[in-house]
C-alpha cells in the first residue's frame, strides 16, 4: 500500500517488516524518529518487540549486537558523532561477525545544522570494513533497510544504513508493505569461544583475514547484484556521472532543467565497491564526475586521470548538495560555461539571521544568568556540553563546547592549566549518564577543583524529549545518588521561578567552591517547559509588563537574560510579546537594573 512517510518513520516501518524485534540507540537529530516511531508502533499494535534508549550510542549498539549474536534480527540507531562513541564496538564486532542479521542507522548531518562537526558515516564503515548503503529517498531508506538485514544475514556482517539529513526529514509517497508484522527468530546464543571470545593476536588474526575475505565477496555482490543491473542504461553519451545518496537527485535535476547530456550511475553500496570493474566503465568515457556528500569515500576506491571529484577541488568539500554546488562543479570541470542559474541577481543580501534560543520560561536560562552573575567572565570560564544549555551561549555563559561530557574532562583541564581562574562546567541530565560519569570519577580521585552545575529536567529535550533513566526508573536510578557513588558530595536545587534563589544557589556553590579541594557538584532538580507531566501549575502565574517611564534601555536583559518575548518598541523601550511570553515570572527579579520590569 502507499502511505505519505517521513524517511525517518519510513525505516522504522521497513525494521518492522524486515522482523527486526530488537532496537536500541541514543537520540540524535537527525536519527531520534527512527526509535521512537518504533516504539509507537510497538504499542499500538502489540508487537512485542524489544525497543529502548540506551545510555550511550555504544551501549545501544552492544545490547543490539549481542540480539544478532543470539540469531535475532536488530537494529542500533544514532547519529553520525554517536557512531564516534559507539565506533570502539563496532570495530570489533566488524571482526566477530554474528548468526543473525543486524542494521547501524547512522544518520548524517551534511550543512551541520544540528551537530558540532560534519562527518560521513560511509567513511566509518570503511575504516570498519563493513559494507554501507546509502538512500537517496524514503522509498530507498525503507527498501535499503529490508536488502540491508539480508545483506547482513547473507554474509554474517554488520551492515550500515547511512540516511543524511534531506533523507530522514523528507516525505514522499512510499509504497510499503500492507501489515504491520514482526516475524521474530528465537534467540539462542551458542557458545563458541574461539569466535566469540577471540583474544589477540592469534584469534583476531584469523577473523582478520576473514574480514578481508568477506569484504571481497561483498564487493563481488555490490557488482552482481547493485550495479550490473544498471550499465544497460550507459553508454550514451561522452560524460559519466558517478552519485550516491541525495546527490543523485541533484544532479538529475541539474542535467534535466539545464539539458546536459551525461550518463549517471548511482552506487547504492558507495563501500566496498569492484574496483578494477568499475573502472573498465571509463574507457567510453572523456570525463568521470563524482557527486558524493560528505566526504570523499568514492573517490577514494577509484584511480583514473578521467576522474574529478573532491580529491581534484572540482566538488564542494563541505556542506551539504545544492543545484549550484552541481553546476559549479561541472563549471570547474569545463562541462558548462559559468553561469547563475539558481542564483537571483536582484537579491545578494542574506537576510539576517535569527540565532536559535532557548524557549520562554526555561529553567537553563535562570540558571546560566545566575552563574554570570555570581562568577564573574573575567575571572572565570565556562565549559558547557551538548544539549538545550547549549544555547546559552546567546547569554554569555558559555567559553567552550567539545563533545557529549566533555565539559567535566575540560573543566579538569582548564582547572589545572589556569588555576587562577574559577571554572564552571554546565551538563544535563541524559549527557551526565551518557558520557560524565567516568570524567567526573577522575576529577574526585585527582581532586580537581571546578564547579560541575547538572541540569536535570528529567528529559533528553533537544532531540525531542526522550525519556532518559532517571525518568525511566526513578526508584532505581538518581544523579544525586550517581554523584554520591563517584566519591563526593552532591548539593541539591528545586528549581523555582524565583531568579533570587537561583542566585543565592550559586552564590552557595561559590562559597563552599573558595575552601574546596576538589569538584563542587551540584543538581538542578528543573523541568522542561514542553514537558506536559512536569510543567503543569509552574508557567502562566504572571503577566509582566514593561515600566517605560524606569527602562533605561541598558540592553541588560536582552543580552545576559535573553528572553525570546523581550524586544524594543519604536519608542526605543523594552516591551515584553503577550504571545511569547510564559508566564514564568523570573525577569522581575534581579534582571532589570532599574526595576522596569512589572507584574501587571
Amino acid at each position: 500500500m502507499k502511505q505519505i512517510l517521513m524517511g525517518n518513520d519510513a525505516i522504522a516501518l521497513g525494521l518492522i517488516h524486515a522482523g527486526v524485534d530488537m532496537i536500541s540507540g541514543y537520540p540524535g537529530t537527525p536519527s531520534s524518529e527512527i526509535l521512537g516511531n518504533f516504539q509507537k508502533y510497538n504499542t499500538k499494535f502489540k508487537l512485542n518487540a524489544y525497543a529502548q534508549w540506551a545510555t550511550n550510542e555504544k551501549v545501544g549498539f552492544e545490547v543490539a549486537y549481542a540480539g544478532a549474536i543470539s540469531g535475532k534480527r536488530t537494529c542500533a540507531t544514532m547519529k553520525q558523532v554517536g557512531l564516534n562513541v559507539a565506533s570502539d564496538a563496532l570495530m570489533s564486532a566488524s571482526y566477530l561477525g554474528l548468526k543473525g542479521a543486524m542494521l547501524l542507522v547512522s544518520c548524517d548531518d551534511p550543512g551541520f545544522y544540528s551537530s558540532q562537526t560534519e562527518q560521513d558515516s560511509r567513511s566509518f564503515a570503511k575504516f570498519a570494513r563493513i559494507p554501507v548503503l546509502d538512500p537517496a529517498t524514503p522509498q530507498e531508506a525503507y527498501d535499503m533497510v529490508k536488502l540491508g538485514l539480508n545483506i547482513s544475514h547473507l554474509f554474517e556482517s554488520v551492515v550500515m544504513l547511512r540516511p543524511v539529513m534531506r533523507v530522514s526529514h523528507a516525505r514522499e509517497i512510499c509504497e510499503v508493505d500492507d501489515a504491520l508484522h514482526v516475524e521474530a527468530a528465537i534467540g539462542h546464543f551458542e557458545r563458541n569461544i574461539p569466535r566469540w571470545a577471540a583474544v589477540p593476536p592469534a584469534g583476531r588474526f584469523r577473523q582478520g583475514r576473514e574480514q578481508l575475505e568477506r569484504i571481497e565477496y561483498i564487493k563481488e555482490w555490490n557488482w552482481i547484484n547493485l550495479i550490473e543491473p544498471k550499465i544497460k542504461s550507459l553508454y550514451k553519451n561522452n560524460i559519466l556521472c558517478l552519485t550516491s545518496g541525495t546527490g543523485d537527485g541533484y544532479v538529475r535535476e541539474t542535467l534535466d532543467e539545464l539539458h546536459l547530456d551525461a550518463d549517471v550511475l548511482k552506487l547504492d553500496m558507495p563501500y566496498p565497491l569492484p574496483k578494477e570493474k568499475i573502472e573498465n566503465l571509463f574507457a567510453t568515457y572523456d570525463k568521470v564526475i563524482i557527486f558524493e556528500e560528505s566526504y570523499p569515500c568514492i573517490e577514494e576506491q577509484l584511480s583514473s586521470p578521467k576522474l574529478y571529484g573532491k580529491l581534484t577541488k572540482h566538488a564542494h568539500e563541505i556542506d551539504e548538495f545544492s543545484k549550484d554546488k552541481v553546476v559549479d562543479t561541472f563549471v570547474k570541470v569545463g562541462v558548462i560555461e559559468p553561469r547563475n542559474t539558481y542564483k537571483n541577481e536582484k537579491y545578494t543580501e542574506e537576510l539576517p539571521k535569527r540565532p536559535p534560543n532557548m524557549c520562554p520560561g526555561c529553567p537553563h536560562r535562570d540558571v546560566h544568568y545566575a552563574i554570570t552573575k555570581v562568577f564573574k567572565k573575567k575571572t572565570s570560564i565556562y565549559a558547557s556540553d551538548i544539549g538545550c544549555y547549549t544555547l546559552g551561549l546567546n547569554q554569555g555563559a558559555i567559553d567552550i563546547l567539545l563533545c557529549m561530557g566533555g565539559s567535566i574532562a575540560l573543566a579538569s583541564g582548564f582547572s589545572i592549566s589556569d588555576p587562577d581562574k574559577a571554572v564552571v562546567a554546565t551538563i544535563g541530565d541524559s549527557t551526565f549518564t551518557h558520557s560524565g560519569v567516568a570524567p567526573l570519577i577522575n576529577a574526585v580521585s585527582q581532586n580537581h577543583k571546578f564547579v560541575l552545575v547538572i541540569l536535570d529536567n528529567s528529559t533528553t529535550a533537544m532531540t525531542g524529549r526522550q525519556t532518559t533513566p532517571e525518568r525511566t526508573n526513578p526508584a532505581q536510578v538518581d544523579i544525586k545518588r550517581i554523584v554520591e557513588g563517584c566519591g563526593i558530595e552532591c548539593f541539591e536545587y528545586v528549581y523555582e521561578q524565583d531568579l533570587n534563589k537561583t542566585v543565592n544557589f550559586i552564590k552557595s556553590l561559590k562559597k563552599v567552591y573558595e575552601t574546596a579541594n576538589a569538584p563542587v557538584v551540584a543538581v538542578v532538580r528543573e523541568f522542561c517547559v514542553l514537558d506536559k507531566e512536569l510543567v503543569e501549575g509552574r508557567l502562566g502565574n504572571a503577566i509582566v509588563s514593561v515600566d517605560e517611564e524606569k527602562c533605561v534601555a541598558c540592553d541588560s536583559c536582552i543580552t545576559t537574560y535573553k528572553c525570546p518575548p523581550m524586544h524594543y518598541n519604536d519608542a526605543g523601550k523594552m516591551e515584553i510579546d503577550p504571545f511569547l511570553c510564559a508566564g514564568c515570572s523570573s525577569c522581575l527579579d534581579v534582571v532589570c537594573p532599574t526595576d522596569a520590569f512589572i507584574k501587571k
